[in-house]
C-alpha cells in the first residue's frame, strides 16, 4: 500500500524533471532588426539622439556619409528619415 501512495509523487516529479530539460534549451535569437546596422554604420537608434523615432538631419554628425545622402534619402523632403527610409540606406551599404 506505501507502494501505491508514493507513485504519484514519483510520477509528479519524472514529468517535472521532463518539463524543466524542455525549457532548459538555448533560445533561438531574433532575427536581424532593419534598424541595425551594418559592421561599420552607425544604427538609427544611435543616431536618434532625441528618441523620437526619426534621425533629423541635426542628428547625424558632418563626417558620417549618411550626411551625404541624407537628401536623398528623405523621400518626403520632411528634414528626417523614418524607419523605411533609413532602412533603404542601410539597404545600399548591405
Amino acid at each position: 500500500m506505501r507502494l501505491n501512495a508514493r507513485l504519484p509523487s514519483f510520477a509528479l516529479l519524472a514529468t517535472l524533471a521532463a518539463a524543466s530539460s524542455a525549457f532548459a534549451q538555448t533560445p533561438v535569437p531574433p532575427p536581424p532588426s532593419a534598424l541595425e546596422p551594418s559592421p561599420g554604420m552607425s544604427s538609427m537608434a544611435q543616431l536618434d539622439a532625441n528618441q523620437d523615432g526619426f534621425v533629423d538631419k541635426s542628428e547625424v554628425p558632418s563626417g558620417n556619409e549618411l550626411a551625404g545622402k541624407f537628401a536623398r534619402l528623405d523621400t518626403n523632403s520632411d528634414g528626417k528619415l523614418d524607419a523605411a527610409e533609413f532602412s533603404r540606406y542601410q539597404d545600399e551599404k548591405r
